[in-house]
């Protein structure tokens, strides 16, 4: 970093749904950190929750938005940093690994379940405590795309990581919403399940539509159009589906899908835009054996698993961001708005170089 470099602009939530273009201080790394210039910060619909004011922001988090897909290029770094992480050497930060004290989740590598740290990305610059979140990006064909890897991508890896124990050979498979993490979930399907039929559904039809590009289903199901239970009951022959991947989490989703679940099988729940959980037949629950799971995140080594897989080009991240924004306040602000009224298909990044 250019030794004039005092200060840097940063989008400064300053409280419920406005956002400010402010100049803030540009730290210096010492110990284990690493500063960053920011290449690209995608937009997820956590970071519009806080934006809103669903989800708590705290003031530390407020410069850059709160926003955590992030991939940048190192310019700075601490003293204790190995040599591997260079200077211009481009990294996507795994968020879910930035934690100040190991612990019983951490020595086992689960580090998405002990309490992280993290500072927006929505800003010119951005301190990093600690290198071991960042991850080798070069050799990407499109660096900037990837920052959506860091949550959606990762995300949704770690919730069919969770499925593939259950299901076999010509079993049905069902993901519900096909937005920007179901996007990536019917991928990592194809991916690591491609004996499997696979269902999606949503109830907008642009979205339906954008999903039968990216992936292969056995069939797309528009909730709004048709009753979705009655075509999976047809489709199916009555003997339902394996496992289910819900997106959206809300009870209504929960409650029309879960019967659906056939014996031995699995309903993942990663959504949460519901506050509770209806199970709608328990009888039915507890006779098929039927494993209702929550799925948070992803660990660091899945990240590196995501990228490892982006590198071989067998997921393709790049058609899932469907608008590229620039640095602008407004530009930014629209972006948000956008997302809250379900306008987007696919991923936005803003893209600052």
């Amino acid at each position: 970093m250019e030794k004039s470099v005092k200060k840097h602009r940063a989008i400064m939530l300053k409280q419920p749904k406005v956002l400010v273009l402010e100049e803030v201080p540009t730290p210096t790394p010492s110990g284990e950190a690493v500063l960053l210039k920011v290449l690209s910060a995608g937009i997820c619909h956590s970071d519009v929750l806080r934006w809103k004011g669903e989800l708590p922001c705290p003031e530390e988090r407020r410069a850059g938005a709160g926003t955590h897909e992030v991939v940048g290029e190192i310019v700075a770094k601490g003293e204790n940093v190995p040599d591997t992480f260079k200077e211009g050497l481009k990294v996507l930060i795994c968020s879910q690994a930035i934690y100040l004290k190991e612990d019983q989740y951490t020595r086992v590598g689960l580090t998405h379940h002990t309490k992280n740290e993290f500072f927006g990305g929505m800003q010119e610059y951005i301190l990093v405590p600690h290198y071991r979140c960042l991850i080798n990006v070069e050799g990407l064909e499109d660096v900037h795309a990837a920052a959506p890897l860091a949550c959606a991508g990762l995300t949704s890896y770690g919730a069919v990581k969770k499925l593939r124990g259950f299901v076999k050979p010509g079993d049905y498979v069902l993901v519900v919403g096909l937005g920007g993490l179901g996007l990536y979930a019917v991928q990592w399907v194809n991916i690591f399940m491609p004996y499997v039929k696979l269902v999606g559904i949503d109830i907008r039809e642009n979205v339906l539509n954008f999903a039968s590009k990216i992936a292969k289903f056995e069939m797309l199901i528009n909730a709004a159009k048709e009753n979705p239970v009655k075509a999976l009951n047809e489709i199916t022959k009555n003997n339902g589906v394996r496992g289910i991947i819900d997106i959206v989490g809300t009870p209504e989703t929960v409650g029309r899908y879960l019967n659906l679940v056939n014996h031995l099988g699995v309903y993942i729940i990663v959504g949460v835009i519901g506050d509770k959980l209806v199970i709608p037949n328990l009888r039915e629950v507890v006779t098929k054996e039927i494993v209702i799971q929550g799925s948070f995140m992803g660990s660091l080594q899945d990240q590196y698993e995501v990228v490892e897989l982006a590198k071989e080009r067998l997921i393709d991240y790049k058609s899932l961001v469907s608008k590229r924004l620039k640095f602008d306040v407004e530009e930014i602000n629209k972006a948000f708005m956008d997302v809250e009224q379900g306008k987007i298909v696919g991923r936005q990044i803003v893209q600052f170089s």
